[in-house]
Parts: C-alpha cells; sequence; structure tokens
C-alpha cells in the first residue's frame, strides 16, 4: 500500500475478478469458447473493474494533487488486473487446451512505462507476448482474441508477439527496444520464457554495451532538448521532454538500471 492510492484489493482484486470469471464460465450452458453472451459477460465485468478502479485513484488525487506518482502506480496496478483477467478468460476458457508443448508456454509481460508500473490515465497498454520459440496456431489465437477484448474496453494497446530470440535480437539493433526491455515485468502466463530472457539479456547484451547505451541515450537527450528549445528555464516548458524534464530523469534511471542492475530510482 506505501506506493498506491489504497490498498491493492482495493482498488482491484485479481483473485476476485479470475474467481468471477471462473464462476460465469462455469454457469454457462453451452461451450464458453463460442458462447457471445459469456464474452458480453466478462467484458463488462472487466470494464466494470477498471472503471470502479480508476474512480478510486482519481478521488484520492483530487483529495492529495501533489500523489501523482502514487496514482500513476494505482492505474498501472488496476490496469494489471484486467489485464490478466482477461489473459486467465481467454486462455482457460476461449482456446483452452489441457496439454502444451514447450512452444506454447506464453510469458505475458508489460514493457515501457507501463512495466515500469507507471501509468498516465491514457498511457499506452504497452504488452510482449513472449514465448520460448516462434508462435504457434494456438498462442496466435489467444493473442488475437485477447487484443480485441482490450480493444474493445478502449484501451491504447501496444503490443509485439516475439519468441526470445527475436527479442534479443531487436534488443542489439534498437536502442528504444533495448530500453522497453530494460523495464520488462511480469504479469502472468508462464515465468520460464520471461526468466530465460532477462537472463539472456544480461548475460549476452546489458552486462556488455553499458558505454554504448550510455552515448545513445546521452545523444538522444541532446536532440530532445535541441528540438524543445534547449533551456532549463522556459515562460512555456514541456515538462516531459525540455531540459530538466521528466524525460531526463527517467533516462537517469534507464542508465542506472542498465550499469549498475539497480531498481526503480524514485
Amino acid at each position: 500500500m506505501r506506493h498506491l492510492a489504497d490498498a491493492p484489493d482495493t482498488l482491484a482484486n485479481e483473485q476476485v475478478l479470475i474467481a468471477e470469471i471462473d464462476r460465469l464460465a462455469e454457469a454457462c450452458e453451452g461451450n464458453p469458447a463460442t458462447d457471445p453472451a459469456l464474452r458480453d459477460m466478462v467484458h463488462d465485468l472487466v470494464a466494470t473493474t477498471l472503471k470502479d478502479g480508476r474512480a478510486r485513484v482519481i478521488q484520492y488525487l483530487l483529495a492529495n494533487p501533489h500523489a501523482g506518482l502514487r496514482a500513476a502506480r494505482s492505474l498501472a496496478h488496476v490496469t494489471d488486473v484486467a489485464v490478466v483477467g482477461l489473459f486467465h478468460f481467454c486462455s482457460e476458457y476461449l482456446h483452452s487446451q489441457v496439454i502444451r508443448t514447450k512452444g506454447e508456454h506464453i510469458a505475458l509481460v508489460a514493457v515501457g512505462g507501463y512495466g515500469r508500473g507507471e501509468m498516465a490515465p491514457f498511457s499506452d497498454v504497452d504488452l510482449l507476448f513472449l514465448t520460448p520459440y516462434k508462435q504457434t496456431p494456438w498462442g496466435e489465437s489467444v493473442i488475437e482474441e485477447m487484443l480485441y477484448l482490450l480493444w474493445d474496453l478502449k484501451l491504447k494497446v501496444g503490443h509485439a508477439s516475439r519468441s526470445i530470440a527475436d527479442c534479443m535480437r531487436y534488443a542489439r539493433n534498437d536502442i528504444t527496444v533495448r530500453t522497453a526491455l530494460l523495464e520488462k515485468r511480469f504479469l502472468c502466463g508462464d515465468k520460464g520464457p520471461f526468466d530465460e530472457l532477462d537472463a539472456a539479456l544480461w548475460k549476452d547484451l546489458f552486462q556488455s554495451t553499458g558505454p554504448e547505451y550510455v552515448e545513445a541515450k546521452l545523444g538522444e537527450r541532446e536532440i530532445r532538448h535541441t528540438r524543445n528549445g534547449g533551456a532549463r528555464y522556459m515562460l512555456e516548458p514541456n515538462i516531459k521532454e525540455g531540459k530538466g524534464g521528466l524525460r531526463d530523469l527517467q533516462t537517469l534511471h534507464w542508465v542506472s538500471k542498465y550499469i549498475y542492475h539497480s531498481g526503480t530510482a524514485w
């Protein structure tokens, strides 16, 4: 509770949501995978979870206008519960498969700012569907169904479906991807692929490319400052992208984590 607007289970309770999804599915008279009424009920249930959780965060922020970071973390928690509930519904009922091959072990991972556990009211929900090997038809079906449900909830979703090898290849060639993976956070599914990717990133990439990463982030900072006026004090500053703004603070955090494997810096 120390870093949230209220007790986590008061804002949104993951176990309660999953239990209610299970109850609705068990009460379904036909096949849960083909019952549109069940899909609508789960949609409404998750939508209510999001609405009620967000309302509690807004109420808290109005009473504590300087507690923006705590509100941002609380919004991320509420979103976590909704995303985990939908993944459970899609993988257990819409596309149930009792026996799965190793290639069908999906880890659902939050990346970017969402991975850091911080969300503004209209932030993207950045998700990585991670598999040990290339995607299978079952995995593709689960991911497709889940994305449709997220879009139906009017969430702005950024998503990628990649194997561990794909992630390593993209991270080596793209600093932005590397930064997003630096802030990855396991949400649900099979944790094996997540742990394997984390170990590979630190051992085979991050550990040996610290100076390269720092130079790239400082270069991005210079371009960003130039684009936003190049001055620290402005009449109408860009508090996110300008000099001394939020992005500079985040850059310090990224560099610290990349070089020293540190945790969240604030």
